[in-house]
């Protein structure tokens, strides 16, 4: 298998391909039409991601950063919140390219991101340039990472893409003290915090951690750096990052993540057992395009597809004599990785959840198949790197691996040929309350043929790969050729695993065309209920009353799950409208839009509230409990009263005469409002509360200073006396200022760094 080029001429072939692979993938993103994205209309892209990032072009180009998000939870903090990513360098695209132009080439930018770290690690790692590249390649359409194409994550895809990036500046400067590696790391975690999926930057950290401890074993030099380094990347990192990271950690205290999660929901999204299959089969339960997937949670986070071929490499790491203890090293902290992955359905869920910080504030564990496969994918190049290098495997390994393969065929025939054999397992999956599918799917004949028959090919797909590759590891003792058939086939699995996962739209498919052309024929100052795609206000032209994100502010959604029927200790982003009850006319709603099969419905709902009114009555309630329930009751009015949790200063004077208000300039962050009052009274503004809203009195104002206070337990009211009045809320989220400060400090240090030791080099 050695090659006459050195390595060198190696990795320069290697980067010119990468390059040239890049230049055709650019091209091919702005040869393609300007509304066409990679994904689901029906996922986060087209129902989340398209609007957020659209906003904040706006804004940016409006010339202001985009604090507040009007168009979600009838309004809600926008730049901090994480998935905003106001601050991060590479959306500046955003600002000059068409939005889904825009959304491609950063999928495509950040897979290739993710794939030169990857193929860097490997060779610092001293794999052959052809390894490395393969390790490369293979990433970005594992299991783990390429289904969330499908998904529209595209917060969690921009955040993995610099894992390895923290993790191989980390052992660099573990393994040989290089401080560069440690800039680097903090870099990397900088620009995963800005990228914005918070809980990406906890796992890997975790991975870090992990990491750090597997290479500290027998090196005390590796044992002094590593937590010393660890937490100055982090620390450093962090303080890079600290204009995303301050705003955001104080908006925390607000939302509904300011307390830990539910033993329950902190276990939801958790990585089934039974999926382990998916590492060589991972067509075994359906896929998100062409077959119904019948297994636990969504396809997309739930699958760990290496590849047959990537098992078998795997194989060939763990048994080569002068290379396995390293492989063993990455498949240790991939296993311990996997064991997070299973979550509630393994032993370190309750242990971790209850006795180590943050643990409790995430759920979706299954993510941790990620930093697991960063490992996996290293010691699959440290297989190829053996053949490469003429080191084959025992011929045992090549027995086992047809073996396998006649298993793996036996158990597929089996399953086509008798599909009462999956009953057992169907029957497990309804039982686990965590599938998608009515629970009469899993009984219906119909269904179970299909899922035993498309399991059944997976298998046997799987069985003659596995037959395959044994016979090529036997042959690659004599024949080199056939060791790079094999690594050939790695490649080609993947690609044909990616092509089951992919899908596209247009994106005009997140706003339908009808309901565009209503909200634009019916204009006013109101909101409306989207039951589908909720976060698309901003795209639609119509705030909506309900949202999906998870960082939401506790009080409003304590608020609409008290409405319908529900805990508000356990109130979430995830709630089951059943009512419109007639509270909701504090929040402005005036249609509520449905969309079953049979086409767009459309009601509407009077008797919405104005944006801003006086109101001379109300009433001081103290606790949640008590507003919640005073508000649910059939004879509270809020045009009448305001219910209010500290005495108003004035108080307001119910013998007041005629009063006017007016809204006379308003933005996402700011509203300016004229009154005039003959007796105080309480100006009710119906946006949702945030003690980050603040109110300052205009030249012309009889009132020298104004109060923001949370009325009706979720809205605004300041306290006004008689007068005139010229008010401008502002809303500027608390920690911007000394975070921009931290960062630009954080910044100019670290190209001071920099440049001195390159330098010194």
């Amino acid at each position: 298998m050695d090659s006459p080029l050195p390595a060198s001429a190696w990795n320069r072939w290697c980067r010119f391909g990468a390059a040239a692979l890049l230049l055709v993938g650019v091209v091919a993103v702005f040869l393609a039409p300007a509304d066409w994205l990679v994904g689901s209309a029906q996922a986060d892209l087209g129902q989340q991601f398209l609007a957020w990032r659209a906003f904040a072009a706006a804004g940016l180009r409006a010339g202001h950063l985009p604090g507040w998000n009007p168009y979600s939870y009838s309004g809600e903090p926008f730049l901090a919140g994480f998935q905003s990513a106001v601050f991060y360098p590479p959306n500046l695209i955003f600002l000059v390219l068409p939005l889904a132009r825009a959304v491609n080439l950063s999928l495509l930018l950040h897979g290739f991101l993710l794939a030169w770290g990857m193929y860097r690690w490997a060779r610092r790692r001293g794999q052959h340039p052809v390894a490395a590249a393969l390790c490369g390649l293979a990433l970005p359409f594992t299991g783990p990472v390429f289904p969330q194409l499908y998904a529209g994550h595209l917060s969690n895809l921009c955040t993995l893409a610099w894992a390895p990036w923290v993790l191989s500046g980390l052992e660099r400067w573990q393994r040989r003290g290089d401080r560069r590696g440690l800039l680097l790391a903090s870099g990397a975690v900088a620009a995963q915090i800005l990228a914005g999926q918070i809980q990406y930057v906890f796992f890997i950290a975790i991975a870090a951690v992990i990491q750090a401890a597997s290479l500290a074993v027998g090196t005390p030099a590796a044992w002094r750096r590593a937590l010393p380094g660890l937490a100055a990347a982090y620390l450093f990192g962090g303080a890079l990052a600290a204009a995303q990271l301050a705003p955001s950690l104080a908006a925390a205290a607000e939302s509904v993540r300011q307390h830990c999660l539910d033993p329950a929901f902190a276990g939801a999204f958790s990585f089934p057992p039974e999926n382990l299959l998916t590492v060589i089969a991972p067509g075994f339960f359906g896929d998100p395009v062409r077959h119904l997937y019948w297994g636990r949670c969504y396809p997309w986070e739930m699958s760990l597809e290496l590849g047959v071929s990537g098992l078998l490499l795997l194989a060939v790491a763990a048994t080569e004599p002068s290379g396995r203890r390293a492989a063993w090293r990455d498949l240790g902290a991939a296993a311990l990785l996997l064991l997070l992955a299973l979550g509630r359905h393994g032993p370190l869920f309750r242990p971790l959840y209850e006795h180590v910080p943050g643990f409790d504030r995430f759920r979706g564990w299954s993510k941790f198949a990620f930093p697991a496969s960063l490992f996996l994918v290293l010691a699959i190049g440290r297989g190829a790197d053996a053949l490469l290098r003429r080191r084959p495997p025992a011929r045992l390994l090549a027995a086992a691996a047809i073996g396998l393969g006649g298993a793996l065929l036996l158990g597929g025939a089996a399953l086509a040929a008798k599909p009462a054999l999956l009953a057992p397992l169907l029957a497990r999956i309804r039982d686990s309350a965590e599938s998608y599918l009515p629970a009469t799917a899993f009984t219906d004949p119909a269904v179970i043929r299909s899922a035993a028959a498309q399991a059944g090919r997976s298998l046997a797909l799987a069985g003659g790969l596995a037959a395959l590759g044994g016979v090529l590891l036997g042959l690659a003792r004599s024949r080199p050729r056939a060791g790079a058939a094999l690594l050939a086939l790695l490649p080609a699995e993947l690609l044909a695993f990616a092509s089951t996962q992919f899908a596209h739209f247009r994106a005009a498919a997140a706003v339908p065309a009808e309901l565009a052309s209503f909200v634009a024929a019916h204009p006013g100052d109101y909101r409306v209920q989207d039951l589908i795609a909720p976060n698309n206000g901003f795209l639609l032209g119509a705030p909506d009353i309900w949202g999906n994100d998870p960082a939401l502010p506790s009080r409003y959604a304590e608020f609409i799950a008290a409405t319908q029927g529900e805990d508000p200790d356990q109130a979430s982003q995830n709630v089951t409208f059943r009512s419109l009850p007639p509270i909701y006319s504090l929040l402005r709603l005036r249609f509520l839009f449905t969309h079953p099969a049979s086409g767009l419905k459309i009601y509407q709902v009077p008797g919405g509230l104005a944006h801003a009114q006086l109101v001379a009555q109300y009433r001081v309630l103290a606790g949640r409990g008590a507003l919640l329930t005073a508000l649910s009751q059939p004879d509270f009015d809020p045009r009448q009263t305001v219910l209010l949790e500290q005495e108003p200063a004035p108080r307001p004077d119910p013998g007041g005469g005629p009063s006017r208000v007016q809204i006379v300039g308003q933005s996402p962050d700011r509203i300016t409002i004229e009154a005039d009052t003959t007796a105080p009274a309480l100006l009710l503004v119906t946006d949702a509360y945030s003690r980050d809203w603040r109110a300052r009195a205009l030249p012309g104002s009889s009132q020298a200073a104004y109060d923001v206070l949370p009325a009706d337990y979720v809205v605004r009211a300041t306290p006004l006396a008689a007068g005139h009045h010229r008010i401008e809320f502002d809303y500027e989220p608390r920690g911007l200022a000394a975070g921009l400060g931290v960062s630009a400090a954080a910044w100019l240090a670290g190209a001071g760094l920099w440049l001195r030791w390159k330098s010194r080099r």
